[in-house]
Parts: C-alpha cells; sequence; structure tokens
C-alpha cells in the first residue's frame, strides 16, 4: 500500500499546485446549500490556506517549498496590525471584523513555517484581552459593547497558538467539559461536524497543549463511533484519520480509511468537497456553507502522509 500512497499524494499535491491562486491562496467556496450542491461562489479567504499550509507540514514532497512560500507571502500580505487577520481578505473588497479564528491560525501557521517570531508576537495581548467573563475567548475583535459569541474549535485554535498559560486555562478546560458531557454541538457554531471540533482539540494536543490529553479517551471513542455512523465522504474519513494520528493512536480501522481515501481519490488528483464550516454568526440560523476540493484533498494528504509515517 505504501507505493499506492505515495502515487496518491503526488497526485494530490499536483492538483493543488495547479489550483494555488497566483497570489498564493488556496481557495474555498461559499454555498447556500449545506450539501454544496452547485458551483458556489469564490469566497476569498486567508483561513483555507491556513489550513492547507498545516496538512501540507506534514507532507514531504519536491514541490512544495514553492507552494509553501506563496502561501506565507498571500497571509502576509494579508496581515493588519498589530497581527491580525479578517475572514476576507482584501481582494474580497467586503468588510467584516478581525477575529480570532483567521487571526490565530494565520499566525500558527506563519510561525510553523519560519516567521520571524516578533511579527507575531505583537498580537498576543489583543488576543488575551478578548475573553469573556467565562474565560472563553470571544470570536471576533470587537469593542467590549458589542454583540460577539464565543465557540470551542476557535478557543481550541487560540490554545493551538498560545498554548498552555494562565490566560487560556479556562478556555482549555471549559472545551474539554464540553466534550465530556456531549455537548459538541452547543459549543462549536461554525463548524459543521463534531469531527472538525475534535481535529482542532487533537491538533492543538499534538502541538504541545498537553491538557487536551484529558479528553483524549473521549475523542478517540466519539471520533470511532461517529465514523462508523456518519456517511463516508473523503473529509469525514480524513478527519477520523488525523485525529487519531493527533493522539497517537495505532487503530485497526487505519488501515481500512486509508484504502477507502485511495478509492475516493478523482482521476485530476482530487477529493470531493464537503462543507467544513458555516455560518452567519449567531444567533441567525445557518444559511451559508464553505468547502473546497483544495480544502479536502489537503486533509486527505495530511491523512495518507501521516499514515505512511506510522508505518
Amino acid at each position: 500500500m505504501i507505493n499506492t500512497c505515495e502515487a496518491a499524494i503526488d497526485r494530490g499535491v499536483a492538483f493543488l499546485r495547479a489550483r494555488q491562486r497566483e497570489w498564493g491562496e488556496f481557495a474555498c467556496h461559499k454555498f447556500t446549500d449545506a450539501q454544496l450542491r452547485g458551483e458556489g461562489r469564490l469566497d476569498s479567504s486567508p483561513f483555507t490556506t491556513t489550513l492547507v499550509l498545516h496538512s501540507l507540514s506534514f507532507v514531504r514532497h519536491a514541490s512544495l517549498d514553492e507552494m509553501r512560500s506563496k502561501a506565507v507571502g498571500f497571509l502576509l500580505d494579508e496581515r493588519e496590525e498589530p497581527g491580525v487577520w479578517r475572514y476576507w481578505s482584501s481582494r474580497n473588497c467586503a468588510p467584516i471584523d478581525p477575529d480570532l479564528d483567521d487571526t490565530c491560525c494565520a499566525s500558527f501557521a506563519l510561525r510553523q513555517a519560519g516567521v520571524d517570531a516578533q511579527r507575531l508576537t505583537s498580537n498576543v495581548r489583543c488576543i488575551l484581552d478578548n475573553r469573556h467573563g467565562s474565560g472563553l475567548f470571544k470570536t471576533w475583535l470587537r469593542c467590549a459593547e458589542a454583540d460577539n459569541d464565543v465557540d470551542g474549535a476557535v478557543n481550541a485554535n487560540v490554545l493551538l497558538y498560545l498554548g498552555e498559560r494562565q490566560e487560556t486555562i479556562a478556555a482549555r478546560d471549559i472545551v474539554i467539559e464540553a466534550i465530556l458531557a456531549d455537548r459538541e454541538d452547543e459549543a462549536s457554531w461554525y463548524y459543521t461536524s463534531p469531527l472538525a471540533l475534535y481535529y482542532m482539540v487533537s491538533r492543538a494536543c499534538f502541538h504541545g497543549v498537553t491538557g487536551f490529553r484529558s479528553c483524549r479517551d473521549a475523542v478517540i471513542e466519539k471520533t470511532r463511533v461517529y465514523a462508523r455512523g456518519a456517511s463516508q465522504e473523503p473529509m469525514s474519513v480524513a478527519l477520523a484519520l488525523c485525529i487519531l494520528a493527533n493522539y497517537g493512536v495505532p487503530d485497526s480501522g487505519i488501515a481500512a480509511g486509508i484504502r477507502l481515501l485511495l478509492q475516493q481519490q478523482e482521476e485530476e488528483g482530487a477529493w470531493a468537497r464537503s462543507a467544513f464550516y458555516r455560518g452567519p454568526e449567531p444567533p441567525m440560523a445557518h444559511s451559508v456553507w464553505w468547502g473546497s476540493e483544495e480544502l479536502t484533498t489537503a486533509l486527505c494528504l495530511e491523512a495518507l502522509a501521516r499514515s505512511l509515517v506510522a508505518r
């Protein structure tokens, strides 16, 4: 299976290289249908590019350096003082407040890419100041009196970037409590599947947020149960495999998941899109969803690459 995985990775990387925008972005599309039927609309944002960069950090391939360099350049172009990002890029020409999900995911991706730490840490104070009385971090960087919300996956991404410190422990523990109490649906407004929350929590753990080990067993069992009961769409399979990899699980079902991904890869090297996140912000009902072949493909490449390392 190793040679088959390597060939699939080659094709997936070639797809991403061909689809990367000339300014470095990996695209995401906006849909008014949760199944992402139809063409959708390009919705330029740094967010998907941060996720693709993270997934590609596990992939060893000769042609990735240029892709990563262009993606890093795109993120740096979208940075605003004091080191914050908005969901909509400058190419969207639409107003939106900066937010912690984009800010922390972009900051972490740039740190992984070796960008000078001084250019990144200037945003720490404004992130730490953006907390709810509970200790959870608010999603949007707005004045204290403005409407805002909290989301468990967003808080996991804050921890991914800031790590465990006095100011982040309460948020970490609330996210853990929500998972242990089966409150995932309440815990994350913006992400379409509990697997997305588990992915964010487990990747933060993998990158040093050791406190998230306390929900490890629960996340692993829930991931297995969800994967058995959910449709076997590529994104769900890839997320489940990456969650298990993040927690270091030598699971007997991993080989079956890898075989399924290999069967699902399309001729051009991509995997089919699925909705990964949704909006608008609460309390309005969900009416828009986002996803792309680029995002699903990156997650599938991460799953395949990590399965090779585990052999």
